[in-house]
């Protein structure tokens, strides 16, 4: 991961404070890292990564929320027009306006 140049710049200037107030440290850590190696991190300092489940469970509501809207959506206006059937070929706006509100003058016209 880099670092923007002003946090590494105070992040070397840390580091060169710390070995001049303890010349040893570096090996001390070293010796430390090596013995510990082989030994698995305890649970109480692992950082797990969440990310993914919680992309998914965002993924599975907003697609959950589309569907539920398409299907109050069908259900709001399934009874709007009850003149025409599903199985009709689609018809122009007219037409359909005209089944709906049972006005006979667009028919009369040819529905254009």
């Amino acid at each position: 991961m880099s670092l923007p140049r002003r946090q590494q710049a105070i992040l070397d200037q840390i580091e060169q404070l710390l070995q001049a107030a303890d010349p040893r440290l570096k090996s001390t850590f070293s010796a430390f890292n090596r013995s510990t190696r082989a030994e698995p991190i305890p649970r109480t300092e692992a950082i797990f990564s969440w990310s993914l489940p919680r992309r998914a469970v965002m993924v599975c509501l907003i697609v959950l929320s589309m569907l539920g809207v398409l299907v109050v959506g069908i259900r709001s206006t399934s009874n709007d027009c009850p003149g025409l059937s599903s199985d009709q070929v689609v018809a122009a706006a007219a037409v359909r306006y005209a089944a709906c509100s049972k006005s006979t003058d667009v028919w009369s016209k040819g529905g254009r």
